[in-house]
């Protein structure tokens, strides 16, 4: 109740300054920050709302088949369900700002940077149609305002969640032997994510000659072989909260040229978590990492970071939300902040990407990934 009062009256700050005499927000993950129910990501036949007023009560309107889950886990008391599938419930939200004296209000919606409407453009229309008083306004920017910065409750679940994917990885790379197909690696470190998390996993795998550029190929049952990089991206929730980072091994001992550019990748995410602190932009760390990556001493088929477009991101409830740590984006660090830094490249023996998730702190930065960097060992 206070981690989500306290995010309630955030928000209501913000609508101030922004002129808003509410929020409405449909079914995703803002609309589990606010409320507490855990929303799935998509729920298009049922989808769900909640209705944020300046003042006086939220509301939190689902379809009856949802109802129960709704009371039992969101901290909102007033629910109200509706029966029709695959629509908008006009009417209960056309009735609850009536009530609240807003239907000739300012309304701040999902319509901006990263958001989705979880139901279709024609009930939106029909949405908008039953409400000609309402002045439209994108709430993205308050939304991502809040939840780029964590509470210390959000950071603890995800320092749980990265903790989770270190002993995954340990565990992964101890039970991995050659001979053992890419797939079988791949489940053994799904099935330990998903037995000590809540069960929402991200999981990529490439290995061997000729896949290393294939960084979010499925995964294949062409067994490991001496030599073989096994590099993976996992990541998995705590109450919600993401951790994503990659990690790697080796079948047998590394080569001079897969040892001596792990480190080089290595060095540079290094480098470029040094430079993490309050009021750095997000932009400076790409520039800082693609120019450390066009000076490196071995050739590359391709690179990771380039291909992405970033070289990292934030992190949250959703395992890439905003910042992005690319060209364009100018946000200004800020302490709370989670993000991932991730410059990669993809060569003839290897892929070579050390992700590692960051905690912006006071003075500097935090890194929360602490599973080793090495290339690990695969017994042969």
């Amino acid at each position: 109740m206070s981690e989500h009062s306290q995010r309630l009256e955030r928000l209501r700050g913000l609508m101030q300054e922004h002129g808003m005499q509410a929020v409405l927000l449909g079914t995703g993950t803002n609309l589990a920050y606010f409320s507490g129910y855990p929303s799935p990501s998509r729920s298009v036949p049922r989808p769900f709302f909640v209705l944020l007023p300046l003042a006086g009560d939220p509301v939190f309107f689902t379809h009856t088949g949802h109802a129960a889950e709704a009371r039992r886990f969101s901290w909102i008391s007033d629910i109200r369900d509706y029966q029709p599938l695959a629509t908008v419930p006009v009417d209960l939200i056309q009735e609850a700002l009536a009530e609240k004296s807003l239907l000739n209000a300012t309304i701040g919606m999902e319509l901006g940077a990263e958001q989705a409407f979880d139901y279709s453009y024609l009930q939106f229309n029909r949405l908008r149609d039953a409400l000609p008083g309402l002045t439209l306004s994108d709430a993205a920017p308050l939304l991502w305002a809040l939840r780029m910065v964590k509470s210390p409750w959000e950071i603890s679940c995800i320092r749980q969640a990265c903790d989770t994917t270190s002993e995954a990885y340990q565990a992964t790379f101890r039970s991995a032997r050659a001979g053992m197909p890419e797939r079988d690696v791949y489940l053994a470190m799904k099935d330990y994510l998903v037995q000590h998390s809540d069960g929402t996993i991200f999981l990529a795998i490439t290995s061997g000659s000729g896949n290393y550029d294939l960084v979010t190929k499925p995964p294949e049952n062409r067994p490991l072989v001496s030599g073989d990089l096994v590099w993976m991206d996992a990541g998995c929730t705590v109450n919600g909260y993401w951790s994503d980072y990659s990690r790697a091994g080796i079948v047998g001992p590394p080569s001079d040229e897969q040892s001596s550019a792990q480190d080089a990748i290595h060095r540079i995410t290094t480098q470029a978590v040094t430079m993490v602190r309050p009021g750095v932009r997000a932009s400076w760390i790409w520039q800082f990492c693609l120019k450390e990556l066009e000076a490196l001493f071995f050739p590359i088929t391709s690179s990771i970071t380039q291909l992405a477009a970033r070289v990292g991101h934030g992190m949250g409830l959703d395992m890439t939300e905003p910042p992005h740590l690319g060209p364009h984006d100018q946000t200004l660090l800020q302490e709370g902040m989670v993000i991932t830094i991730e410059p990669g490249v993809a060569t003839t023996y290897g892929t070579f990407h050390v992700e590692e998730n960051v905690l912006i702190t006071k003075d500097g930065a935090e890194v929360l990934s602490r599973s080793p960097r090495n290339l690990q060992p695969i017994a042969l």
